[in-house]
């Protein structure tokens, strides 16, 4: 497959990194330093599980320099959404397909405004990975899955999968169902993020703690609660899951919201607790945990304030 990565941070990076290692064709779009570094000393995964060393890549910050290709990975942070979407416009053809790797619920809108006519697919991604430093993307270990929209048998989802097979550290399943796919990592992203990221505590902080073990639980009710009011089928037993996945994470795992606030970066924020916030004060669902989260680091939403 031809695949384009639009948005080479984190996750972007460590997605196009395991499907190139796998055999794939990946064009990495990225800007800046880490763009420099990709092009001169190539990508760099460290990791306790699995590292990798790729020595050189395809990577560019024009998107017309690749052309059309198989399927576009958009994995941008919510805040580029919009104008990355109207930028991907060279990488579609006639059969290629758009997978959002997103956080929040809204990105498959968002990103189909911009794409008339292109197949832009919902998806959600398990992994802990941020940009260390140019060129060199740092990952926890854990999960890394991926769930993605099974649309119909599409043989673009099929291929994609497969890779994913063959590559390291690195699953893919399809769903006939990924809203409920997205709403289901929406609350337990929303969750960790807020409580992260509010405390500025690794989650094996977190939950090696009475109250602040219980606040984590109550954001995960609260944005339960949100997703059933809005008619979503959400599972009675989700919160328990989350719960118990979280308790499964290394000691250090932290959001990359947190990180982003750590690092004076804009910050996801109206899309994850903001939105259980906004949600629920349009359903009549109280959600005084991520209300607090929202209005305690609204002033530092688009980046470090001042």
């Amino acid at each position: 497959m031809k695949i384009a990565i639009m948005g080479s941070g984190g996750v972007g990076a460590y997605v196009g990194a395991r499907l190139q290692a796998a055999g794939e064709t990946v064009h990495f779009i990225a800007r800046g330093a880490h763009l420099q570094a990709l092009q001169r000393n190539g990508l760099r995964i460290e990791s306790p599980v699995h590292p990798l060393v790729l020595g050189a890549v395809q990577a560019t910050d024009d998107p017309a320099t690749i052309g059309p290709v198989d399927l576009v990975v958009f994995a941008v942070k919510l805040w580029d959404t919009e104008a990355a979407a109207r930028a991907i416009a060279p990488l579609l053809g006639p059969q290629t397909r758009v997978l959002t790797l997103q956080n929040g619920i809204d990105s498959v809108e968002m990103i189909a405004r911009h794409v008339p006519g292109a197949t832009v697919l919902g998806g959600v991604i398990y992994v802990s990975a941020v940009i260390d430093r140019p060129g060199v993307i740092r990952s926890p270990g854990g999960l890394h899955q991926i769930v993605m929209d099974a649309a119909g048998g599409d043989p673009v989802v099929a291929a994609f999968c497969a890779a994913c097979d063959r590559a390291t550290a690195l699953d893919a399943r399809p769903t006939p169902t990924i809203g409920t796919a997205i709403w289901e990592k929406f609350i337990a992203l929303a969750s960790l993020s807020g409580a992260t990221s509010l405390l500025r505590a690794t989650m094996g902080q977190i939950l090696g703690h009475p109250e602040t073990k219980l606040l984590q639980r109550q954001l995960v009710d609260e944005a339960a609660a949100v997703g059933r009011a809005a008619g979503q089928a959400i599972r009675e037993p989700l919160a328990d899951e989350i719960m118990a996945k979280l308790a499964a994470m290394p000691y250090a795992f932290r959001s990359s919201m947190s990180e982003d606030l750590e690092r004076g970066k804009p910050l996801e924020l109206q899309w994850l607790s903001g939105r259980v916030h906004g949600l629920g004060q349009q359903l009549g669902v109280p959600t005084p945990g991520h209300s607090v989260v929202y209005r305690a680091l609204v002033l530092h939403e688009h980046g470090r304030p001042g």
